[in-house]
């Protein structure tokens, strides 16, 4: 009886070393200063919907960092649609500056369209 708990604890002992090697995956972190995939990823999928793929909706770039990143943390609940407040959602400030500077590049990498609202 003692060799089968200690077989079930092995085999378990195992299955969540397996899971923590293979399964666990924190969530990423980017900031200011770091990777800009991981930047462009966060982009993609939380802000691209409403701001288009090269940030040509939506977005005034005339607007210093500083009120962009307000925009971003805070939102903008009398925009169509309304821009809604990422802080609420675990956006830091330095990851909005990130976020900012991204949609910047993007306005500026040969995107002539600039229908802003």
């Amino acid at each position: 009886m003692r060799t089968d708990h200690l077989k079930f604890l092995v085999v378990i002992g195992f299955m969540v070393l397996l899971f923590v090697v293979f399964g666990f995956d924190p969530p990423r972190q980017f900031t200011a200063e770091g990777s800009q995939k991981d930047v462009a990823a966060v982009y993609k999928s939380k802000c691209s919907a409403c701001h288009k793929a090269k940030a040509e909706k939506s977005f005034d770039p005339s607007k210093t960092d500083e009120q962009l990143i307000g925009v971003v943390l805070k939102g903008k609940k009398d925009a169509k649609p309304p821009m809604p407040a990422f802080e609420a959602k675990g956006i830091t400030a330095e990851q909005a500056k990130a976020l900012v500077a991204h949609m910047r590049s993007l306005r500026t990498s040969g995107s002539s369209n600039t229908n802003m609202k």
